[in-house]
């Protein structure tokens, strides 16, 4: 049996030589781009930056109770020893005992292990340690299992999985920590003086989920000590973003008729959102955005509906829709003078408010969502989805996921706005929706939106 103690990568002997890249617990593992909708570990995975050299090795630990994985997971990790400085445990508890002593910027957990399980593991991680990103690689894929680990896990691999996920999984997390080292960025986050707050309510619905004993009226007891978010909300349910043919005006009948998964991102939008005076904004109309971030979730949902993508990848679609923009309130509400200036260039020059902040501020709106979302915890593929929504060309994989749908969605919907008629919008990388195999869909997609309307 493996110690208790840690064991270090760097002094295992050359076995790792001889590992292939199977999966893990099954030697019919399934290729790493043969998605499966409703995992979160096979959304595209996607870069914030291109490779930065000359960072310092990044530390992972894994934890589980199964000596076969751990021996599999030390091989392979030492073909990555330029990059990582690994070890592993065998409990939570062991686990915690190593954190305690050195940092660590990954923890990649079983979740069904003697003594203390996963979820109560990430939970200690995520008191002890927000900024460490947490995974669960488990072989308990119920959907219980999975809830449980909602809000605690910045993402899920399943079991059996093939090393090439974990390889594509670690390079996405070295190259989400060097966006936040990029000085442009650093620089820009230095001149904001306010940044919302860590959403209370949006976790609170989450550990409300981690409980077996929780319910959708537990979920409407939640929602409904915010009149706001309860307003909003059943606002919502009865506009025609939603078709719901009759009027709902209760909130637990609201949950049951939307679903969790979305009255859980409304509740994380509505916070940014209600974080900033609508009456201190000079050049920005919040409404306009309000609206805008809607019709993107809804559209965005939409085409991955209708591409077979999954529920899972629905919801993140919806999500990543309605937070995508969250980077101009917070600039144009903390920085209104560059904001001033970033909409007269884009006016006068005729090129995408994306474009002109680039120009005046070195770094975008973009940036500044997907800092916010990473500093609050939230899954990476989240937060790529919202720093890379006008560039996916940047994401070194090609296939459909919530990034395409955003994607497509932002700059539709943004034709539709005021603005648009002043300031052009972002054009859509046909490169990369060639690459993905959905550019001969944009016009069929289009007329089914229009259909809709």
């Amino acid at each position: 049996m493996f110690p208790s103690r840690s064991r270090g990568f760097n002094s295992l002997s050359s076995t790792a030589d001889h590992e292939t890249e199977k999966g893990v617990g099954d030697q019919d593992a399934p290729k790493p781009n043969s998605e499966t909708p409703d995992s979160p570990a096979f959304e595209s995975p996607s870069q914030f930056l291109p490779s930065v050299d000359h960072h310092p090795k990044k530390r992972i630990l894994f934890v589980d109770d199964e000596q076969s994985v751990l021996l599999v997971l030390q091989a392979f990790m030492q073909r990555l020893s330029d990059e990582w400085d690994a070890s592993c445990v065998e409990g939570g508890r062991p686990a915690l005992a190593l954190m305690s002593k050195q940092p660590f910027d990954v923890v990649i957990t079983d979740m069904r292990m003697p003594d203390m399980n996963g979820t109560e593991l990430l939970n200690e991680v995520m008191k002890r340690y927000p900024k460490t990103v947490r995974i669960v690689l488990s072989g308990h894929a119920d959907e219980q299992t999975v809830q449980e680990s909602v809000g605690v896990a910045h993402q899920w691999i399943a079991k059996p999985f093939d090393l090439k996920i974990l390889r594509t999984i670690l390079g996405r997390i070295a190259n989400f920590h060097n966006q936040l080292e990029n000085p442009s960025l650093k620089e820009l986050i230095g001149r904001i003086r306010h940044l919302p707050s860590s959403p209370r309510l949006y976790f609170e619905i989450i550990e409300a989920l981690q409980s077996t004993t929780s319910s959708t009226q537990t979920i409407a007891d939640i929602i409904a000590r915010d009149p706001a978010l309860t307003a909003n909300i059943l606002h919502l349910v009865n506009s025609a973003f939603f078709g719901i043919a009759r009027s709902i005006s209760d909130t637990h009948e609201a949950i049951q008729l939307l679903g969790v998964s979305r009255i859980r991102s409304l509740a994380l939008v509505h916070h940014v959102f209600s974080s900033f005076d609508r009456h201190s904004f000079e050049q920005l109309s919040v409404e306009e955005v309000w609206q805008h971030s809607l019709q993107t979730a809804a559209w965005a949902r939409q085409l991955v509906l209708w591409q077979g993508g999954g529920r899972m990848m629905e919801e993140k679609a919806f999500t990543g829709g309605l937070l995508h923009d969250i980077g101009q309130l917070i600039l144009a509400a903390n920085l209104p003078a560059a904001y001033r200036e970033i909409r007269a260039l884009a006016r006068s020059r005729r090129i995408p408010i994306y474009d002109a902040e680039k120009q005046v501020l070195k770094a975008t709106h973009a940036d500044v969502g997907a800092y916010l979302l990473s500093i609050w915890g939230l899954p990476i593929p989240l937060v790529e989805t919202v720093g890379l929504h006008h560039e996916p060309g940047r994401a070194p994989e090609r296939t459909f996921g919530a990034l395409t749908a955003v994607h497509v969605a932002s700059a539709w919907s943004y034709e539709q706005t005021p603005s648009a008629r002043e300031i052009p919008v972002s054009p859509l990388d046909l490169d990369y929706l060639k690459e993905t195999g959905v550019a001969d869909r944009l016009d069929l997609w289009r007329q089914r939106l229009a259909n809709q309307s």
